[in-house]
């Protein structure tokens, strides 16, 4: 438990200093504000690498209990997003700062897995490694989260110069008792406009959430669940199979300077067996150490006036394992 809680407890601490700037969706600025200067552009650089590009991850995560905790927490929805006039070559930088892991290692084919060294889905807006040139990250006007008649104002965040070629904004919001924003069908975000970019909204239809059931013959309740360590195959089984969206599952636990780590791309059909030689590969748990299985039904959207299909929808639902 106590490797869990530092993984967690890191990843953290390593969040960008963000400074707020707006909580509701007025953007007034206040009369001594100082506007977002922009980043240095190195003499070199040239207008045919770059490209307008966005990251928006919006991830719901089922409530359940942690580590140490005897409540059971509540469903979470959670947005970050960043718009950006970057370098080719550094669109990857941009899924750093939402959480989307776009440099994770590729998994070739359904119900197949890879190692890796940590958790890739985690939405805290930390850096990876810096850009190769300038790069701004746009104010786009105000963003909000819509669903039918609902609305979730985006807080506007100063990202600090981390690297002297990075200046801008990011977007997040967060929201406790989620889950009635996924019966709505579709999920909208929406900008009204600005540096340049004219006002858009990006919309993705809601997948069915996906519940992790039971881990070996063991039900998972709260969260947890206890096994034998048997040295067999893991067998996975998840309730609620959609198949119009894609499935993956992370599974380890923290192991310094090693590949403590699995994730799997699995077909939609209700189980998977994690084969027992990628188990054997894992970190030991125990009452202090569980693995912890995180199970992720996703889909993605265009956002207008960016490239590729930076919107990604996860429905995320995680247990323990002890």
């Amino acid at each position: 438990m106590q490797g869990i809680l530092a993984h967690r407890l890191l990843g953290w601490l390593s969040v960008i200093a963000l400074v707020v700037v707006a909580s509701s969706c007025s953007r007034a600025p206040a009369p001594n504000s100082t506007p977002v200067s922009a980043a240095a552009r190195p003499a070199a650089d040239t207008d045919d690498q770059r490209t307008r590009q966005a990251a928006v991850t919006i991830r719901f995560t089922s409530g359940q209990l942690e580590p140490g905790s005897v409540a059971l927490g509540a469903d979470r929805l959670q947005v970050a997003a960043v718009f950006a006039d970057i370098d080719r070559r550094d669109v990857i930088f941009l899924g750093d700062l939402v959480g989307q892991s776009l440099e994770a290692p590729s998994v070739p084919a359904v119900d197949t897995c890879v190692r890796q060294a940590g958790l890739l889905h985690q939405l805290d807006g930390r850096p990876g490694t810096p850009p190769h040139a300038w790069a701004q990250l746009l104010d786009v006007g105000n963003v909000a989260l819509r669903a039918r008649d609902s609305e979730l104002p985006l807080r506007v965040q100063m990202v600090p110069s981390l690297f002297a070629s990075v200046r801008g904004v990011r977007y997040d919001a967060d929201l406790d008792m989620g889950r009635p924003w996924l019966a709505m069908g579709e999920l909208s975000l929406a900008a009204t406009g600005g540096d340049g970019i004219a006002p858009f909204q990006a919309t993705v239809t809601v997948p069915r959430p996906v519940r992790l059931t039971y881990v070996g013959n063991a039900p998972v309740r709260g969260g947890r669940v206890t096994l034998p360590k048997d040295g067999e195959e893991l067998l996975l089984r998840w309730g609620s199979v959609d198949g119009s969206a894609e499935l993956e599952v992370q599974l380890g636990a923290e192991l310094p300077g090693g590949l403590g780590w699995l994730r799997c791309r699995l077909q939609d059909d209700g189980a998977f067996a994690v084969p027992a030689e990628l188990v054997a590969s894992l970190p030991l748990r125990g009452p202090d150490k569980p693995w912890l299985i995180m199970v992720i039904r996703s889909r993605e959207a265009k956002v207008p006036g960016f490239g590729g299909r930076p919107l990604r929808l996860e429905l995320t639902d995680r247990a323990y394992v002890y």
